[in-house]
């Protein structure tokens, strides 16, 4: 200050300046002890400037013996708990609470909530997963009541993820109790991995003309006529009831055809999207419009796989009427604040696999070198290899792949704009974050360490998000590594319930890492105590 004394007699204002920057200087030292600072301190420090040291003083004995500090510090005390609570309410809003959480349902700010159920169903050897979406407007007492409801009957939206076991008859009952639940007798979405018998054999039944749902749209990976004999070769080792062999035939022969006998308004077929697959012969099929949701049921809409700003995905229609995509994100029940995400993902099997398979196939059936893709490009070839050469294609699978997997389907199911999102999910732990996404991998192959970088990359906004992460080929060792973790998750789960011991599903290596890296596991066998089913509510803000 340029003034150290004063000599002349103090005007009003000059003493009010005096006292205001004095009991700011008072305030200020309690406050920071605190850590807390005046918003007009600074401006105090600039009027005391133009103040004399006596004249402030004076302020400051003249203060002190009215100022009320035991007060000023239970003002700060009680700011600081304000701001902790709003700070508690903010991070509330967008973590994943247990139901039973004191801010669990403390949600005046939300305007979008849908109720999510997820049941993946003791079927034994194979996979049934049944996720189910409910529009559960602004009314808490609806929340609460939908995490402990039978969801099967009430969902605006339900999708299947695989519908098949070994032996049947574990799937057949579910079907039944779930078709029996379902009065509207709708299915929204069938997502089949790959066509395995022991993940497929079930459709006949869940989509049955009078006994089964009714399904609007069946997403399917794209196979060529190779892949889809490279896939039955793989199962052709071992026989299976009657029905179920014939359907597992059919499908294989004519995938379009015998989906289209269910009656689907729509078939997608997903195409693999990696650079080094130059032969889907995606190109050659005609352009057509991209996949559209049913005017009569739960709006949802698509884009392509590659950010928030990608438009819709290009289409091809192929000759036998199905819509032909790449990369594809359905966003179910969409809304400005959020929705749920189902995106799929096709691994291919490796073209020198598949290259291998067609060598052998054509020196055991003294075929042409090189003729078995024109070939197989017949109805009636495919046909009579399937049941009249099935040896052949079973020792034709082992001698190209050998352990290893074929073409197969994987999907992410979790809340679409999930940052933004809060959840409560019944028997949960707390986490920051609303972390309730799932991941299915069919019978997908993680043993080589680019293969795991490219499936990452194409999952790479929603890795994080994934809580549940099904292990591929029911936890089989020749499809996962442990030292080659695809994702983070909490729980990871293996459907299985091998008729033949030496399978090793799911393999104990495998089910040691998990558990000693801190993360849950648990297997979906035969047995109706080990059926999952996670229950959760998921919120936007308005």
């Amino acid at each position: 200050m340029d003034n150290t004394n004063s000599e002349e007699p103090l005007d009003d204002k000059q003493w009010g300046d005096a006292c205001l920057c004095a009991e700011t200087r008072i305030r200020s030292d309690i406050a920071r002890n605190y850590g807390l600072r005046l918003i007009f301190e600074d401006l105090c420090l600039r009027l005391e400037e133009g103040i004399p040291d006596d004249v402030l003083a004076q302020a400051l004995k003249h203060i002190k013996k009215s100022f009320d500090v035991e007060a000023e510090h239970k003002e700060c005390q009680e700011f600081l708990s304000k701001k902790r609570k709003e700070a508690e309410h903010l991070s509330a809003r967008t973590a994943r609470l247990p139901s039973s959480h004191s801010r669990a349902w403390k949600r005046d700010d939300s305007r979008h909530v849908l109720g999510h159920h997820r049941n993946q169903l003791p079927v034994g050897q194979g996979g049934f997963h049944v996720g189910t979406l409910r529009n559960l407007g602004i009314d808490e007492t609806v929340w609460r009541s939908s995490l402990v409801e039978d969801a099967i009957p009430l969902a605006d939206f339900m999708y299947v993820y695989d519908c098949g076991s070994i032996p049947i008859e574990g799937v057949v009952k579910a079907v039944r109790s779930i078709v029996s639940r379902r009065v509207s007798r709708r299915l929204d979405m069938l997502f089949v991995s790959h066509f395995d018998r022991d993940h497929i054999c079930g459709i006949p039944h869940l989509l049955h003309q009078k006994k089964g749902l009714q399904v609007d749209t069946i997403v399917i990976p794209y196979l060529d006529d190779i892949e889809r004999i490279i896939a039955f070769g793989r199962s052709s080792a071992t026989s299976a009831e009657p029905r179920a062999e014939r359907f597992h035939e059919d499908i294989v022969v004519d995938p379009i055809g015998t989906m289209t006998q269910f009656g689907p308004r729509q078939i997608v077929m997903v195409a693999s999207d990696e650079e080094d697959d130059t032969d889907s012969g995606f190109f050659e099929f005609p352009p057509t419009e991209p996949p559209r949701s049913d005017p009569d049921g739960q709006p949802w809409k698509i884009k392509g796989s590659g950010g928030p700003r990608s438009a819709p995905p290009s289409a091809r229609r192929t000759p036998e009427g199905a819509i032909l995509v790449h990369k594809i994100e359905f966003n179910i029940v969409d809304e400005i604040e959020g929705g749920w995400l189902l995106k799929p993902h096709v691994k291919k099997a490796p073209l020198q696999d598949r290259e291998a398979f067609c060598t052998a196939v054509e020196v055991m059936l003294k075929w042409p070198r090189g003729s078995f893709r024109k070939k197989a490009q017949s109805k009636k070839v495919r046909r009579s290899l399937v049941t009249k050469h099935r040896t052949i294609l079973s020792r034709a699978y082992a001698w190209a792949f050998g352990d290893k997997n074929e073409t197969s389907m994987s999907l992410y199911s979790g809340p679409a704009n999930p940052e933004e999102a809060g959840a409560v999910v019944y028997k949960s732990k707390k986490f920051d974050c609303a972390r309730v996404g799932w991941l299915g991998t069919g019978d997908a192959c993680f043993l080589d360490p680019q293969t795991v970088r490219k499936y990452q990359d194409h999952y790479s906004e929603e890795l994080e998000w994934v809580t549940t992460f099904m292990l591929p080929h029911h936890g089989s060792a020749h499809n996962f590594d442990p030292d080659l973790p695809v994702v983070d998750a909490e729980l990871w789960v293996a459907a299985a319930q091998p008729k033949n011991s030496s399978w090793k599903h799911p393999a104990p290596g495998i089910v040691k890492a998990i558990k000693a890296s801190g993360a849950k596991f648990r297997k979906v066998g035969s047995s109706p105590n080990s059926l999952l089913l996670e229950r959760m509510v998921v919120f936007w803000p308005g």
